[in-house]
């Protein structure tokens, strides 16, 4: 039986790779850390752990730990690049020899935001140690940035289109990320020649091209509003000065998407075998 840790098991992902996981044809016991700890759907256990703490490995003896915890709260990255590094080096001094880090395009913009900050450095140090590193671009599912995307078309008639229709969205299909975790579980797949393995789509598609697929799915028919980027950045920027709660996104997001659009990097999905699937089929096997 193969034993795996999954930092952040209350996550989009790391939920999504136990789901896969568990309904592989082999046996696995899936330990995963959350905040609150508690029981998450396909996890064999969950420990309450909080960043900044110690990692808690209960006693069994783990062949991967994936590495998905990320603090949504932490603007400047600081506590997520220090707690991370903190937890991939309780796990080697626990015994645990192979890691994975899930990491983001955004680590290669020609800006770096805290978040892209973060991941570059976190990237360094796993691949500086033989570690395996996933690069996602817009991860296809029911959360993240991809969820914002699909809460805008379904709760407004009218939806801001920023920067018009400039800017460039590179998707990554969850279920590559899923296989690819299991492959790497059974040792069939081992770190890129190179670097990190890019699971994002080589062609980048529009943010009006992925909102229009969203609105197939949905059966919504929002108003597109092109909204100048520097008037949303400006926006953005006031409501950080004043701190005002609740809002969901910031202008390192809105970087992000301005520099992430401008990115050529190679994808790995083809020397992996993968197929790039229509993405009109994997925006409809999304669960509303």
């Amino acid at each position: 039986m193969k034993h795996i840790y999954i930092t952040g098991a209350g996550g989009l992902i790391s939920s999504g790779i136990a789901r896969s996981l568990k309904r592989m044809d082999k046996p696995v016991h899936i330990t995963g850390n959350s905040p609150d700890g508690g029981s998450i759907p396909y996890f064999d256990r969950v420990i309450a752990n909080r960043f900044g703490e110690p990692l808690a490995i209960p006693g069994n003896k783990f062949d991967l730990i994936i590495h998905c915890a990320f603090d949504k709260d932490d603007k400047s990255n600081d506590l997520n690049t220090s707690g991370t590094l903190k937890w991939a080096e309780d796990a080697g001094n626990a015994g645990i020899k192979k890691q994975l880090f899930l990491s983001s395009i955004s680590s290669q913009s020609a800006y770096l935001s805290p978040y892209g900050k973060s991941k570059k450095i976190l990237e360094d140090w796993f691949l500086e140690r033989g570690h395996i590193v996933f690069r996602l671009g817009l991860v296809i599912a029911n959360g993240g940035m991809f969820g914002r995307l699909l809460g805008s078309i379904l709760n407004s008639p009218v939806v801001p289109l920023i920067g018009g229709d400039r800017f460039l969205v590179f998707p990554t299909d969850p279920e590559t990320i899923y296989d690819l975790v299991y492959r790497i579980s059974e040792g069939k797949v081992n770190g890129a020649p190179d670097g990190a393995w890019n699971l994002q789509y080589k062609a980048g598609i529009s943010l009006k091209g992925i909102l229009s697929l969203i609105c197939s799915r949905t059966g919504r028919r929002p108003v597109f509003i092109p909204v100048p980027y520097t008037l949303v950045f400006a926006g953005l920027k006031l409501i950080e000065m004043i701190r005002l709660p609740g809002i969901d996104i910031h202008t390192g997001n809105l970087k992000g998407l301005k520099w992430n659009s401008r990115i050529s990097l190679q994808s790995h999905l083809e020397a992996l075998g993968y197929e790039e699937r229509a993405l009109h089929g994997v925006i409809k096997e999304i669960v509303l």
